[in-house]
């Protein structure tokens, strides 16, 4: 069964990440300028903008390791460079399936629950999108949308509607269902999902859950910073202010974006959901493009390449010792 789910999944991501990639060539048209543009960035930019995202992995690194002792009192292993293994890996898996890589690191080191300890990453997860929806909310009101980019016609809608009704009835058929392969189907999905929702499930001290959103919202924030420095460097008419929350609208919707099956790294889906925003909020494809394609530059290659030298450290290592 889930190796059934990981195929569907995989073949998921590769279309979903195949079609937002056409579309967003269908928005760009020219990706030779977008080139061009990116390649007058200097090398001291991609340095500063990379140490500002390190600051968002240190954060992470801290908020996981709060979550970690609360439900498990202790640890072994190097809670920071599992952390940066852990994006390193998502980098390199599709639909953030490093994740589980990350889990399963763990679990073979410390001979723990791999349910539980995925519970932890859920935790993270969770706090993220919450976080990302407040910024995303607070920022809207700041920023002039020019909806007349979405033109949406009686026939999309209907058939967006009669999409939604289908699942909702499809969703109550497979939960009322008293077929033994659904209903077994349905049992292990609950246990599952209890499992994650361990840590919410139990009564904690309220200030733990305000020290995590807290170290969420903060994250997202610095790492906003990120998009906002590399903004900075392509020729904008906007102030600081204005260009400031639009980069919190785009940071918020490139990183939920994430929530759809993709490519390793959101690869499609982060650069056309933030091409496409930038659009909306009015900035060119161009330089909407240009900023989010180097953003997620700054994203990838560090952290993987230094994911990637601890993994080889780490098997170098174990080869030295036997």
């Amino acid at each position: 069964m889930i190796k059934f789910i990981k195929k569907k999944y995989n073949l998921l991501s590769v279309i979903f990440s195949i079609l937002f990639i056409y579309g967003l060539f269908l928005i760009i048209k020219d990706i030779d300028l977008i080139i061009d543009e990116i390649n007058q960035i200097e090398i001291h930019v991609f340095f500063l903008a990379s140490i500002i995202y390190f600051l968002s992995v240190i954060l992470r690194f801290i908020r996981w390791k709060i979550i970690y002792l609360e439900l498990f009192g202790n640890y072994r292993f190097n809670i920071l460079k599992e952390t940066i293994i852990g994006y390193m890996a998502n980098n390199l898996f599709p639909f953030r399936l490093g994740e589980f890589y990350r889990v399963k690191r763990i679990t073979d080191y410390e001979k723990v629950n791999f349910v539980k300890v995925l519970s932890t990453i859920f935790v993270e997860r969770f706090t993220d999108v919450l976080a990302l929806l407040l910024l995303l909310i607070i920022s809207l009101p700041f920023v002039n949308l020019k909806l007349k980019y979405v033109e949406i016609n009686h026939q999309t809608l209907i058939l967006y509607l009669a999409v939604i009704l289908f699942l909702l009835l499809l969703s109550l058929f497979l939960y009322l269902s008293n077929i033994n392969l659904i209903k077994n189907i349905r049992y292990k999905i609950f246990n599952i999902i209890f499992s994650l929702l361990e840590f919410f499930l139990e009564k904690r001290k309220p200030y733990l859950y305000l020290k995590i959103f807290t170290l969420s919202i903060l994250i997202w924030f610095v790492e906003a910073l990120v998009y906002f420095y590399i903004a900075k460097q392509f020729t904008l008419n906007i102030d600081n202010t204005n260009l400031f929350f639009i980069i919190i609208i785009v940071c918020s919707i490139t990183n939920l974006s994430g929530i759809i099956p993709s490519l390793p790294a959101n690869i499609g889906n982060f650069e056309f959901f933030g091409t496409l925003t930038f659009l909306v909020l009015g900035i060119d494809s161009l330089i909407g493009a240009s900023i989010i394609i180097t953003v997620h530059l700054v994203l990838f290659i560090p952290i993987t390449l230094i994911g990637l030298i601890m993994l080889v450290t780490e098997k170098f290592k174990l080869y030295i010792n036997q």
